[in-house]
């Protein structure tokens, strides 16, 4: 058997993704068989590319807008790869730019499996319904497994004409050996970095996905905490969110913006609470990333984030709007230096026994087996 996965993934840090797709091509490689990464070209210049050389053949893919013709160029290049590839075939797409040009480059190959990775929370929108309930009900059939990080995608796709027998529920994993808790001295390292007063209170916001984030949410609640003393939430951003054109014309008392780095590790070193004000969340690697830290994180009351965090210290949900969030951080911020290292110990161990690459990558190349036995 050899494995192509195909990942529309370009971000600037590896994060526990990029190890995800290490650990699945290792466990593939433990029973003897090969895999190939096909990333979209604008993946070429990011520096996590030297995780995945040493395990697995990369390859580059252009990124098309998904029309057409885009779609057709991608199912040939896929359907070269697969004539150069001898033997069974899994092809595992992720973030479904690549979705559709599987399906139609295995179409009439008998020893190929496709199997689609939704990570991704389902846009609601009426037109975006109608472009998934075609998708999932007339290519839904054709595909052999729909991994689903989480129950609300999965019945959203079913409730949208994907196949229930095709539908399976997969959690995420993330990288305990990357992610650890904070030690004083990298703390005190990565606000020297990013210019960061040693004994501040630091509040760590991702928005690259501005809205999707609850990048004004989070402002919002920034208001509610601008007389807290020594208090800086960081948000990171890209240069066209309004976090940065707020940057670039008045100080705001609290909220400085930082921009992508390929080391978020540091960024979770600089913080003392992770906030993630999300308004639709597929599995979010930054929550228990940062748990892994040893940080608390306060969050919004999505269903799944509950369900993720429900019993686990530190980890509070909160309503999406200003005061409560707010609330939230003042809670997570009081709690003493032996409630953290207490927290931290608790959120290991049921990391360790949930969320663990190993265990992540031998349940998928199990899936990939059974997909090629088919009859």
């Amino acid at each position: 058997m050899h494995v192509i996965q195909c990942a529309d993934y370009a971000g600037p840090y590896a994060g526990s993704f990029v190890p995800m797709l290490v650990a699945a091509a290792s466990e593939a490689a433990r029973r003897g068989y090969g895999t190939t990464v096909c990333l979209s070209d604008i993946a070429r210049d990011r520096a996590w590319l030297s995780e995945l050389d040493s395990i697995a053949e990369v390859r580059f893919m252009p990124r098309s807008a998904g029309n057409g013709a885009g779609v057709l160029a991608s199912a040939r290049a896929l359907r070269s790869l697969l004539a150069a590839t001898p033997g069974p075939v899994v092809v595992h797409t992720h973030f479904s730019r690549f979705d559709i040009p599987a399906v139609f480059a295995c179409t009439g190959q008998r020893d190929a499996a496709v199997l689609w990775h939704e990570h991704t929370p389902l846009d609601n929108a009426p037109g975006a319904r109608l472009r998934n309930a075609i998708r999932y009900s007339t290519l839904g059939p054709l595909v052999d497994c729909i991994l689903c990080v989480n129950p609300e995608i999965r019945s959203g796709l079913h409730s949208r004409g994907a196949p229930a027998r095709k539908l399976r529920d997969f959690p995420n994993a993330i990288d305990l050996r990357r992610f650890t808790p904070i030690t004083a001295p990298q703390r005190h390292a990565a606000r020297r970095a990013l210019g960061l007063a040693a004994d501040g209170r630091v509040v760590l916001h991702f928005g690259w996905s501005w809205h999707r984030k609850g990048g004004d949410l989070m402002l919002a609640a920034a208001e509610t905490l601008a007389t807290e003393p020594g208090l800086v939430v960081l948000t990171v951003t890209g240069e066209d969110s309004p976090a940065a054109r707020l940057s670039n014309q008045v100080q705001h008392p609290v909220v400085r913006r930082v921009a992508p780095t390929n080391d978020v590790t540091a960024l979770y070193a600089a913080a003392d609470v992770f906030l993630s004000a999300s308004r639709a969340e597929g599995m979010p690697f930054a929550v228990l990333e940062a748990l892994a830290s040893g940080l608390p994180v306060v969050a919004t009351d999505l269903p799944m984030l509950e369900g993720l965090l429900s019993g686990l210290p530190g980890a509070f949900t909160v309503a999406a709007e200003p005061d409560a969030i707010g609330a939230g951080i003042r809670q997570a911020l009081s709690l003493t230096d032996r409630e953290l290292a207490e927290h931290a110990e608790l959120v290991g161990a049921r990391l360790r026994s949930s969320f663990s690459l190993d265990a992540w990558a031998t349940r998928l190349v199990d899936i990939y087996e059974v997909a090629l036995q088919r009859d």
